[in-house]
């Protein structure tokens, strides 16, 4: 007979460990150190909270001990003999105070939750800012944004609903089980007993309804990432016909969640009417025993006060019993919100950055010295074999060649989206990884063939990243120069007009407009042009290519570049080649009538 194939066992770092909650703990304990007095605040309501419930007991084993066994001449309360009317005044205050205790513990918890989001929210945007730039490549947005949006929020939520619930529970139980020892010691010892089976029943039931939402969870997590990234790509979508296969598909990865949420729901449901039952049984079960031990061995009187009072002490602890699933959903909750979020803060960057970073006044001259270059991310595969190359201020330069030698990349390590490989890129014969990067920044433009538009006014896009205070009369005299200013005045609201996600109601060439009139502003020194014109066609380019022009006057120019247009009249063409680096360097008339790859891909036709 062939074995039956066990069961694969489902794997998922959403499991709960020790590890992951020391980790919750201390990114907890950074709210806390920032916030020490809201959360004092909050921890001392909730303990007064959870006394004053628990009181219950001992307020009914007094009035019922001075109606009934006293015939109302009153009980003992530390030593204080307090008729009936007195204990029902002590009844009620502490009824009112569990009322204010109880709004004061919801009110300050609120506060120290949202000011917990707010801070790891801060340091999860302020690290994802900081990151390099390939770490988007490595990583799905839409996942990293529902970490930094819904994780940074729940963690708080996840953490009052641990801690000042078990706070809350912990104080009630031992509250409740020394008053109801003080009273009988064996029937406590019983209750008490009861309690702990219930305890380790629902504990273990729990366990296993956490593993199957693990798995419904980790399915529906994927599939919000999928959904993020298909609403991104929404153009594609509409651009093919693609609405009823992307429906159809949406419904396929939704059945499979569903089919994993239903086992959760039957395990959940059994916890449900678990705590239902005992809740409705447990009185009764009080009731029975002290009927069988104490009937016959005390008073009427007595009897009845005994039982009404282990009563209200079961109900004490059914409510206990009740968040105790809170509990342990608020723990497992919290690290899993606090192990997603590590992700994020664990990233290192592979930028490195100077203690006592240097700032320039200027930028005179940029050097490329034995500078090679490999992606991070393949770091077997050389993009750009070592290059040597000097740029004297105030010229123009083009770097051309096939898709794939390394055009970009010079653009992206000027930026400093990556560090050279090897070598040294040298800004004023000082090592750009020594320059202070935001004030280096502040002296370069640069236009890419995808202008980066971000939502928010025409106005506030025009002033983005500008160093300096600009008036809004200089950003229309901008717009101007860039032959945007005729377009914005006929939209509604002009210069108001709030621009759609990524710059959607924006055409390419009003967008690299847009961008160049940005660089009117910022009047850089350094000025990058990376296939700025590549993705428009050629009316518009030529329309561009013009304002580009007057943009590249008197600046330290590097273009990368494909179109004659936007190198035929540049200072110098360097021709990139495949693992070679540097194949030629000249003029376009130079390079057009000498031998080579630049007059190969002149006359190919794929410089036109």
């Amino acid at each position: 007979m062939m074995k039956k194939n066990k069961k694969e066992k489902y794997v998922t770092d959403k499991f709960f460990s020790a590890k992951k909650l020391f980790a919750a703990l201390i990114m907890i304990g950074g709210g806390i150190k920032r916030h020490p007095w809201v959360f004092f605040l909050c921890t001392l309501a909730t303990i007064l909270d959870s006394i004053s419930w628990s009181f219950s007991t001992v307020f009914v084993k007094g009035l019922t001990t001075a109606l009934l066994e006293n015939n109302g001449e009153g009980a003992e309360l530390f030593g204080f003999n307090l008729s009936w009317v007195q204990w029902i005044i002590m009844g009620l205050s502490a009824f009112v105070s569990f009322i204010i205790f109880e709004f004061l513990t919801n009110v300050l918890a609120g506060v120290f939750s949202k000011k917990l989001e707010i801070d790891l929210r801060n340091k999860a945007l302020q690290h994802l800012v900081e990151i390099d730039i390939s770490y988007y490549s490595r990583n799905q947005l839409g996942l990293v944004m529902t970490r930094v949006i819904t994780d940074s929020g729940n963690l708080g939520e996840a953490f009052n609903t641990f801690y000042l619930t078990f706070i809350w529970m912990i104080v009630s139980l031992t509250t409740t089980i020394i008053i109801i020892f003080g009273i009988n010691i064996e029937l406590a010892s019983i209750a008490t007993g009861f309690l702990l089976i219930m305890l380790i029943v629902i504990s273990v039931v729990f366990i296993y309804y956490r593993r199957a939402n693990l798995i419904a969870i980790d399915k529906r997590q994927h599939i919000d990432a999928d959904i993020i990234d298909r609403l991104i790509n929404i153009r594609l979508i509409k651009a093919t016909g693609s609405e009823n296969l992307e429906t159809k598909r949406n419904k396929e990865l939704h059945h499979t969640y569903d089919t994993s949420k239903q086992v959760a729901i039957r395990l959940q449901s059994s916890l449900v009417v678990f705590n239902g039952t005992m809740i409705a049984l447990l009185p009764i079960i009080l009731l029975v025993i002290n009927i069988f031990l104490n009937q016959g061995k005390m008073s009427p009187e007595a009897f009845s006060t005994l039982t009404i009072s282990f009563i209200t002490a079961s109900a004490n602890f059914m409510v206990n019993l009740s968040v105790l699933t809170q509990v342990l959903q608020g723990i497992m909750w919290m690290s899993n919100c606090t192990m997603r979020l590590n992700y994020i803060f664990n990233e290192k960057s592979i930028i490195e950055y100077s203690e006592n970073p240097i700032k320039i006044n200027s930028i005179k001259t940029v050097e490329f010295k034995d500078v090679s270059f490999r992606y991070p991310e393949s770091p077997t595969v050389e993009i750009l074999p070592p290059i040597n190359i000097k740029f004297t201020k105030g010229k123009s330069y083009a770097f051309v060649g096939e898709t794939g030698v390394g055009k970009s990349t010079i653009a992206k390590m000027l930026l400093r989206f990556y560090d050279v490989s090897s070598g040294q890129l040298l800004i004023n014969n000082i090592n750009i990884k020594d320059l202070n990067l935001s004030h280096y920044l502040s002296h370069v433009g640069y236009v890419e063939q995808e202008p980066q538009i971000l939502f928010g006014t025409v106005m506030e896009n025009l002033k983005y990243s500008i160093p300096k205070e600009v008036s809004d009369e200089e950003a229309i005299e901008a717009s101007k120069k860039a032959k945007l200013d005729d377009f914005i005045q006929s939209l509604p609201d002009k210069y108001d007009t709030i621009l759609g996600e990524r710059g959607f109601m924006f055409s390419g060439g009003q967008k690299q407009r847009l961008i160049i009139a940005r660089l009117f502003l910022k009047n850089p020194e350094l000025l990058i042009l990376d296939e700025a014109t590549s993705a428009l066609d050629n009316i518009v380019e030529k329309e561009i290519q013009s304002e580009l022009d007057e943009l590249m006057e008197n600046r330290t120019t590097i273009v990368i570049a494909h179109r004659l247009s936007t190198i035929k009249n540049v200072d110098q063409i360097i021709v990139l080649e495949r693992k070679k680096g540097i194949g030629q360097i000249g003029t376009f008339e130079e390079l057009k009538s000498s031998p080579g790859r630049f007059q190969k891909l002149y006359n190919y036709g794929l410089l036109k």
